[in-house]
């Protein structure tokens, strides 16, 4: 099954989940633009945006490259009232085109999938049983830790493998494999190739020590909020973190950053005592930011050098704008 026929048919795994009604949300205004607070110290800035890049950004299993949307994003919310669903849907849309990423227009098929639910465990048991194909890379053994619902915001990602720029030509293949179950003459067969292990990746440049000529994307993400554990939330708030969720894969939601993310929100720890975010912060915008500007297809050390300067330069630029 494709990974367009399975978001198509989520809906009836939705409907078993039974959502009888929308989450109470508090209704305040949706968060705006941030700024920095003051001038910033560029050594200290440089090294934390390094350390905040370091912990948030997740490689992809199949490439370890730091993956981004390529596809426009079709935003899907589910399980809201219509007004909220309204409001979430623009602010992850309005963020992913300040970003630099494509937005599809009305009428579209969702790759991002936002289902508010009080019943998340339900909900991702039918995922795994009919539509496992939406829980991205995992191991067949591990179904059934990859499909636990943990947090109040979860996500689960659908990776792929872009070779060559998004042609094929050049030197990447994605192996075949003969009558024998052995790999056969390497060649492109398709643009591109969903992450699994049950399958081999593609293989790039790899004499070339800066770029891997492949390049890591999101294809699907989907992304289930506890509506039991949201009540009375800001709209405003959730629709940040989701942004979050959404347009980049945090490695680690139950952490501190080395800078004040909106992923601290439902941190377990106290995150040193500072204050709790309203929305997102600099450091966010300005990691989103990079992240959609640096070189998609850079190995890893060289992306997150490239995403961490970029996000640094940002937030001094802003430091001292504002003195």
């Amino acid at each position: 099954m494709s990974i367009r026929s399975a978001s198509v048919q989520l809906a009836a795994i939705l409907a078993a989940a039974a959502m009888v009604g929308p989450p109470a949300l508090a209704q305040t205004p949706a968060v705006g633009s941030v700024t920095v607070e003051g001038p910033l110290m560029p050594k200290v800035v440089q090294r934390q945006a390094r350390d905040f890049v370091h912990a948030l950004a997740t490689p992809t299993a199949e490439l370890g490259q730091i993956p981004r949307w390529r596809d426009p994003v079709c935003v899907d919310v589910f399980g809201l009232r219509a007004e909220d669903a309204a409001k979430i849907k623009a602010r992850v849309e309005d963020v992913a085109k300040a970003v630099g990423a494509e937005v599809q227009g009305p009428g579209c098929k969702g790759d991002i999938e936002i289902v508010f639910t009080e019943k998340p465990q339900f909900l991702m048991d039918g995922v795994a049983r009919k539509r496992e194909l939406l829980l991205g890379y995992y191991h067949r053994q591990d179904t059934r830790k990859l499909k636990s619902v943990t947090r109040p915001i979860q996500a689960w990602y659908v990776t792929a493998t872009l070779g060559g720029g998004g042609n094929t030509t050049g030197p990447v293949f994605a192996y075949t494999e003969n009558a024998m179950g052995r790999p056969a003459i390497p060649i492109q067969l398709h643009r591109e190739v969903i992450d699994d292990a049950g399958y081999m990746a593609p293989t790039g440049c790899g004499d070339t020590h800066f770029s891997a000529c492949l390049r890591g994307v999101f294809k699907n993400v989907l992304i289930v909020a506890d509506a039991n554990r949201l009540k009375g939330k800001d709209i405003g708030l959730l629709a940040d973190y989701i942004v979050m969720v959404a347009l980049s894969q945090p490695r680690s939601l139950d952490g501190c950053n080395a800078l004040p993310s909106v992923i601290d929100v439902f941190a377990s720890a106290d995150c040193a005592g500072r204050k709790i975010p309203n929305g997102l912060t600099p450091a966010d915008a300005s990691y989103l930011t990079s992240l959609y500007q640096a070189d998609p297809e850079a190995r890893l050390m060289f992306q997150q050098g490239d995403i961490a300067g970029r996000m640094a330069k940002i937030l001094i630029n802003a430091g001292e704008q504002a003195r």
